[in-house]
C-alpha cells in the first residue's frame, strides 16, 4: 500500500478515536446529569456539532448521523435539546437541497448561533415576565439549577425588590449546592434545605418558583426529581408555583409527561458514604431517579415568552404554533435525508 494512502488510514483513525472520546464523554456527562440545566445540555450538543463542522468538515454528515441518536438516548427527558436538534436539521437539510453540502457545512456554526440567539432572546422575556411576579417581602423556594429562574431572580434584584430565597440541596447531583452558590453571590439572602425540609418550610414561602427540562402537551412539567413534591406541598399549603419555561422546551410528540422516558442512575457514592459502602457493598440496590413529572393541577402557571399560561392551555399554544397534531419531522426521517445527502 501507498505511504500516502497508509498515513491518511492512520489519521483518519486518529481523528475518528479524538472525535468518540469527545462525545462520549458529552453522553456520559449528559446521562450522569454532570450538565447542569437543561439548555445547556442542548448547548453542548449543538457546540459539539459546531466543533466537528469547522475543525472536520467532511464527517459533519457522519457524525450526526452517528451521534444525534446517542445523545438523545443519553437525555431523553431534555426536549430542549431535540427541538433544538430538529431545530438544526430542518435547516440543515435544506441547505444541502438547495446549496450543497460544502455549503451546508460551512453556514452550520451560523445556523447554530441562530438558535442559541433566539433561545436567549427567550430566556430573557421569560425572566422579565416571571420576575415581575416577585413583591417585596417574598420568601421564593426554588430546586435544583436554571439558568433562566436565576435570570428571573436577577430581574426582580435590579428592580430592587426585597424577596429572599430558600433553595433546596436537590438530590441526587446536588444542583441546589450550585444555586445556593449563585445567589448568594448575588447578594441574595440565601437559605439552603435538605430536600426532605420541603413541607415544613411550605408555611414560611410566599412562591414557588422553578425551571423544567420539558413540558409535555397536557402541561405536566419533567423537572429534576422532586419537583412534583414541592407542587404537592405548595399546593397543600395553597402557595403558588411558577414554572418558568420558553416554548422551546415543550414536547410535541407526546401528550402525557409519564410518556417520557427519565434518567435512573445507580451510583452508590451519590447516596452512601465512603465508610459505609463496603458494609452495605452486595446487599443494597442504590436507584437514583434525576427526573420526575409534576401533574398540570399542582401547576398555578408556566411563564412563556407568549405570557403566563395555565398549564390547562398548553395544547392551545401548541396547537398555534404547530397546528394539531403538531405536524413537526421527527428527527429520524431528517437524518435519513442527511444519510441520503451522504450517499450521492
Amino acid at each position: 500500500m501507498h505511504p500516502i494512502l497508509i498515513m491518511g488510514i492512520i489519521l483518519t483513525s486518529l481523528l475518528d478515536k479524538n472525535i468518540n472520546n469527545m462525545s462520549e464523554k458529552l453522553v456520559s456527562d449528559l446521562r450522569s446529569g454532570r450538565i447542569l440545566g437543561s439548555t445547556e445540555a442542548a448547548y453542548k450538543v449543538l457546540d459539539a456539532i459546531k466543533f466537528v463542522s469547522e475543525k472536520y468538515p467532511r464527517i459533519l454528515s457522519k457524525y450526526l448521523i452517528e451521534w444525534i441518536p446517542v445523545f438523545m438516548e443519553a437525555r431523553p427527558t431534555s426536549l430542549v435539546m431535540i427541538n433544538l436538534i430538529r431545530q438544526f436539521l430542518e435547516e440543515y437539510v435544506e441547505l444541502l437541497d438547495n446549496v450543497g453540502a460544502d455549503e451546508a457545512t460551512y453556514k452550520a456554526h451560523i445556523i447554530i448561533s441562530k438558535i442559541k440567539k433566539k433561545v436567549e432572546e427567550i430566556k430573557e422575556v421569560v425572566a422579565t415576565l416571571g420576575s415581575r411576579r416577585i413583591t417585596d417581602g417574598d420568601v421564593i423556594l426554588t430546586h435544583s439549577y436554571s439558568s433562566t429562574v436565576i435570570k428571573l431572580l436577577s430581574k426582580a434584584l435590579e428592580r430592587e425588590v426585597k424577596f429572599s430565597v430558600v433553595v433546596t440541596e436537590s438530590r441526587p447531583i446536588s444542583e441546589g449546592l450550585h444555586t445556593a452558590e449563585v445567589l448568594s453571590r448575588m447578594k441574595i439572602k440565601t437559605t439552603l434545605i435538605v430536600d426532605s425540609a420541603v413541607r415544613y418550610v411550605m408555611k414560611k414561602v410566599s412562591k414557588v418558583i422553578v425551571g423544567a427540562d420539558a413540558v409535555a402537551a397536557n402541561g405536566a412539567v419533567i423537572s429534576k426529581v422532586g419537583t412534583s413534591v414541592i407542587g404537592l406541598a405548595a399546593k397543600e399549603a395553597r402557595v403558588r408555583t411558577y414554572v418558568a419555561a420558553g416554548t422551546y422546551k415543550f414536547g410535541y410528540e407526546t401528550v402525557f409527561g409519564e410518556l417520557i422516558e427519565g434518567v435512573v442512575l445507580s451510583e452508590p457514592k451519590l447516596l452512601v458514604p465512603e465508610e459505609e459502602l463496603n458494609r452495605l457493598a452486595g446487599r443494597v440496590i442504590v436507584k437514583e431517579p434525576l427526573f420526575d413529572v409534576t401533574p398540570p393541577e399542582y401547576i398555578d402557571a408556566i411563564v412563556t415568552e407568549y405570557g403566563l399560561v395555565a398549564p390547562q392551555a398548553i395544547p392551545f399554544i401548541v396547537r398555534d404554533l404547530h397546528g394539531w397534531p403538531p405536524k413537526l419531522r421527527p428527527i429520524s426521517e431528517l437524518l435519513r435525508e442527511v444519510s441520503a445527502h451522504a450517499s450521492l
